[in-house]
């Protein structure tokens, strides 16, 4: 493989070795591609690559799913700023209250443009700012999270909250008016599963909001070892249509800038609609 640029080289001894396997283009199913960047964590090399078909990025090879239940159940929100992986592996998701209350708000009004409140999921909720936001506005809310911690706090401010990923929960087909997954999908290893999950789990015409960096051609600055998949606009508009979605809007959102690493991501906020007909599972 042509050589490209390394971002880090990192030992990190409590992660121990790092089973990985390589992936295909998640649209395409082909591995052709083009290396946009490399890294090492604890002696083995990964590569940020997009596709040269359809322009899909990903990380090749791809950690196990036991690798990611220890980092998101373990790690990932429980990082501070001397934490040697933060902004590659973990982000310190619990600062800033006012921000995230800012931030919890924009999110409901954005959902309240297409749907009254309804019942709404959130998988993956972190600091909870949004779920607890949204009952407050007369939601009827149920969070999902891999973090006990998170879980925990959650149920001390009176809101429903279980421990677990989207794929795992067992609630009821065609329960939920609005299902929220907010910089979740470019996290997950089976992103179309997650979709078509949530898709189940949406009343005819419900909402799919997702937020997730847009990444430019180049690949991304920060997060390759926690995002699994990069998309940008025209991406996951493809992912979605096939899962059976379709897109209402995409729009950008905030800017984020490492610290630590130079570049920048833009975020975008994408509202989906579940269409009212069968279509094929990828």
């Amino acid at each position: 493989m042509e050589a490209v640029h390394e971002v880090f080289n990192l030992t990190i001894p409590e992660l121990g070795e790092i089973p990985a396997l390589e992936k295909p283009c998640l649209l395409c199913g082909r591995r052709d591609f083009t290396p946009l960047n490399s890294f090492v964590l604890n002696q083995r090399r990964f590569h940020t690559v997009r596709c040269r078909h359809d322009g899909m990025m990903w990380l090749d090879p791809q950690p196990t799913e036991a690798f990611y239940q220890e980092l998101y159940s373990q790690r990932y929100h429980a990082a501070g700023p001397d934490d040697p992986l933060l902004e590659q592996a973990t982000l310190d998701v619990h600062s800033n209250p006012a921000e995230r209350q800012r931030v919890a708000e924009i999110r409901l009004q954005q959902i309240e443009e297409f749907a009254a409140p309804g019942r709404l999921l959130e998988a993956g909720f972190g600091h909870g700012a949004m779920l607890i936001t949204a009952a407050s506005r007369g939601w009827q809310v149920v969070g999902l999270e891999l973090d006990q911690g998170c879980v925990d706090r959650m149920h001390e401010a009176g809101v429903a909250a279980l421990r677990g990923s989207l794929l795992d929960y067992d609630g009821e087909a065609a329960s939920f008016d609005v299902v929220g997954m907010y910089s979740v999908i470019e996290h997950t290893l089976d992103p179309a599963a997650h979709l078509e999950k949530a898709r189940a789990l949406l009343k005819p015409g419900g909402l799919l909001v997702l937020r997730l960096p847009e990444t430019a051609a180049e690949g991304p600055p920060a997060s390759l070892i926690a995002h699994t998949y990069h998309f940008d606009a025209h991406t996951i508009m493809v992912l979605l249509r096939r899962c059976g979605f379709e897109v209402l809007r995409i729009d950008n959102f905030a800017l984020w800038k490492p610290t630590r690493y130079p570049g920048e991501l833009w975020n975008m906020n994408v509202v989906s609609r579940k269409k009212n007909r069968n279509v094929p599972t990828l």
